[in-house]
């Protein structure tokens, strides 16, 4: 009997957006604490405090004979801060900018040049660290529109003023050694930009059970960063944005196709519609509790988008667990997204496709069936984020546009016919609306091949080779899509 495991957390999503960022070239000058003679900084301090004092007066107050006197005042007007004027000991200029302006005590400092470089998003002028984005992640991970896009115009005006208020942050990662907490920035004498780049940001997207059970998305490891509030309009910009993210409209009936087919694999649980997604997440919070009874067995509950370590060892490590049954063909894994415009634009998403067509490279690896509605130009939208670009191979190893209304929109399907079926149905969570996909990953044979039959099904409609997008290097389309046709059946009588 399933357990209901209470207060735990189910990840959900994993998004990644790309965020502006410029690298600048600093010239500031620093003033770091001075390592001087106690009596040599007791001296300087009673010059602050006795104003005009000579140095009869001082050596008086130390009891010096006349030669330490000598020494003593060698050493003070060495420091910078103490200059004589007729004599008598005042402090310098750099002596009164040592001053603290709220409590008036003198602080010892000596200031040091400093040339360094720093880079800051264009979203929170906020440090980032320097990364670097292929041609096709550039494409896939989605850019963030700037919060305030005069700022970002004036971006080296903006940095100085940032350098300014992360200083501390600056210096705790790349100070050096001998810069400790009281180092302070003293002044910024130029800023130069001299690069830009794309900063990525992964963002978790969990689940918690409880009273007030939500999929959000979780900011803490950002918001953590660096001072208090920092990141604050960065995380604002990347909330409103993760707050047009829906389900598909269709989820209801994406549930009752999928019911439908496996014999009502979700009901068993209880869980009787999309409504019910945080029952399922319940079950899914359980390693004990996640694998599927008859007649779904050998099978796992899932939940979360493909983008999540679940998912993802469910299709790398589970699928080889389980061996997969001996199929009379070759039986690449044909893969049918949602249409949702937040699909497949995440890092975690494409490092899963990548794996898993290596996985069944042998096997003929996997074919994207992607919906399309633009028959005159069924390649271009997915071409350009999943097919071959440049030096780099495709994510996918094939591409077969079917059309996009033949299944529910919300429906993402997985299949290696033969072998494994994975069914996510993206439906939106009942407390903010965010997409929560449910689902699970079946080697049972009956429904196994009740969706490959679907998939065959949909494939049989593309509009024959115009429909092959993209292929491998070393076929045309009429191979590609006679392998196709082979792994799932069509023309076999």
């Amino acid at each position: 009997m399933a357990t209901t495991p209470q207060d735990h957390v189910v990840e959900v999503d994993s998004v990644s957006f790309q965020v502006r960022a410029q690298k600048f070239r600093v010239a500031a000058m620093i003033m770091k604490r001075t390592r001087t003679p106690v009596a040599t900084e007791y001296a300087t301090r009673l010059v602050h405090l006795v104003k005009g004092i000579r140095l009869d007066d001082m050596a008086g107050f130390f009891d010096f004979e006349p030669s330490e006197t000598k020494v003593l005042l060698e050493d003070v007007l060495g420091t910078g801060l103490v200059s004589e004027r007729n004599g008598q000991l005042v402090l310098s200029e750099r002596g009164q900018e040592a001053l603290s302006p709220s409590t008036d005590t003198l602080d010892l400092y000596e200031v040091e040049d400093l040339v360094t470089t720093i880079s800051f998003d264009l979203a929170a002028f906020a440090p980032v660290e320097e990364g670097k984005l292929n041609q096709r992640e550039t494409r896939i991970v989605e850019e963030l529109t700037l919060p305030d896009r005069e700022k970002a115009a004036a971006a080296t005006k903006a940095a100085e003023e940032a350098f300014e208020l992360h200083f501390h942050e600056w210096r705790q990662r790349y100070g050096r050694r001998a810069w400790d907490e009281e180092t302070r920035l003293h002044s910024i004498d130029d800023v130069q930009s001299i690069g830009t780049f794309p900063a990525v940001f992964q963002i978790p997207v969990r689940w918690r059970s409880g009273d007030m059970a939500a999929a959000e998305p979780d900011f803490s490891e950002l918001a953590g960063k660096g001072r208090a509030g920092s990141r604050n309009a960065l995380i604002s910009a990347l909330s409103t944005r993760l707050k047009d993210f829906a389900a598909p409209s269709d989820h209801a009936a994406a549930f009752d196709f999928v019911s439908e087919l496996d014999g009502g694999v979700f009901r068993r649980d209880g869980v009787r519609s999309t409504k019910d997604v945080s029952s399922w997440a319940d079950l899914c919070g359980s390693t004990q509790d996640r694998a599927l009874p008859y007649p779904a067995e050998s099978g796992l509950r899932l939940i979360g988008s493909t983008a999540t370590n679940a998912v993802r060892a469910a299709l790398l490590d589970w699928t080889q667990s389980i061996g997969g049954a001996q199929t009379a063909t070759k039986a690449p894994v044909f893969w049918l997204p949602p249409e949702s415009p937040s699909w497949g634009r995440s890092l975690p998403f494409a490092s899963l496709a990548t794996a898993l067509s290596t996985a069944h490279a042998s096997d003929d690896g996997t074919v994207l069936l992607a919906r399309t509605r633009d028959a005159d130009g069924p390649d271009r939208f997915w071409s350009k984020l999943y097919g071959p670009t440049g030096s780099l191979s495709a994510v996918f190893d094939r591409c077969l546009a079917v059309p996009a209304t033949e299944l529910p929109n919300a429906l993402e399907l997985i299949v290696k016919p033969g072998s494994w079926a994975m069914v996510l149905v993206h439906a939106p969570d009942p407390a903010t609306g965010y997409p929560f996909p449910l689902g699970y990953i079946t080697a049972a044979r009956a429904i196994v091949d009740r969706f490959s039959y679907q998939v065959a099904e949909l494939a049989s409609k593309a509009d024959g080779t115009r429909a092959v997008a993209w292929h491998r290097s070393k076929e045309d389309a009429h191979a590609a899509l006679a392998m196709i046709d082979e792994a799932l059946g069509i023309g076999v009588a």
